[in-house]
């Protein structure tokens, strides 16, 4: 008897699915920090102390590739969050959670990253969605990344980042890192979170971190970080509305997967 085309479907489709696959595994990890405070793009989100937290499954394919989902939140630990942009009275409350959807791959010496990132602030301010696209090469053992990130929801509009990172293996179980990011904002970025609409380079952030893996599955970590803001125009339009436009803060985290 002839086979039936929708009967052979779902076996097709088993194939198909074991072709792209591959034999690797997913896997699952997820960190908790407490943080002196909270800045985003130049920004002070929060001066005061916040926790963060995320949740990641990273699933790969036959070709090399990766495809992830995130999840992250920022809570407020303290009622009081300073002279910055969320308000007070939130504490013990979730003010940030973002989901995160990417793909990465590797083409030549150059590590590909695309995806999705929906920011949701419970009881503060609208919600917002942006895609984004960016390329790390690694030169004389330092990683340059420059990634687009374009908002397609509530602003229209882009923000672009360059980073320069490099990592230090310190021993078997100590490691340490170093970074420098310049972000540049544009107009209708710059009136949301400066209050100006003035496009130009909205943050420079400087920070370090050390690690201590306990064994392969699990870590924890210190970072320090500062930040300012280069542009004159944007820190101006922030002093002018009381925030801060450059500041320092630490964060204390643990790290584990499988």
């Amino acid at each position: 008897m002839r086979p039936r085309p929708l009967a052979v479907l779902p076996l097709a489709l088993c194939v198909a699915c074991a072709n792209l696959r591959g034999e690797e595994r997913s896997t699952v990890s997820t960190s908790q920090t407490v943080a002196t405070a909270y800045w985003f793009r130049g920004t002070p989100q929060s001066l005061e102390a916040v926790t963060q937290g995320d949740l990641v499954v990273n699933t790969p394919f036959a070709d090399g590739s990766t495809l992830s989902f995130t999840t992250w939140y920022n809570a407020q630990l303290t009622n009081e969050t300073g002279d910055a942009i969320f308000p007070d009275g939130q504490g013990g409350q979730a003010t940030e959670i973002d989901l995160v959807m990417s793909y990465a791959r590797t083409v030549g010496r150059v590590a590909l990253t695309a995806g999705m990132i929906g920011y949701h602030f419970p009881g503060i301010g609208p919600s917002t969605k942006e895609a984004w696209l960016g390329g790390t090469l690694e030169v004389l053992g330092i990683a340059h990344a420059l990634t687009a990130y374009y908002d397609v929801d509530l602003l229209d509009d882009y923000y672009l980042s360059y980073q320069a990172s490099r990592g230090f293996v310190l021993d078997e179980r100590w490691s340490a890192a170093l970074s420098l990011l310049l972000g540049y904002m544009s107009e209708d970025q710059a009136e949301f979170y400066f209050g100006t609409r003035s496009s130009g380079l909205s943050d420079l952030l400087l920070s370090g971190s050390i690690s201590y893996a306990f064994d392969e599955n699990t870590s924890i970590f210190l970072k320090a970080a500062g930040v300012t803001v280069p542009d004159d125009e944007l820190a101006d339009s922030l002093d002018a509305n009381g925030y801060d436009d450059s500041g320092a803060w630490l964060a204390l985290g643990a790290a584990w997967g499988l």
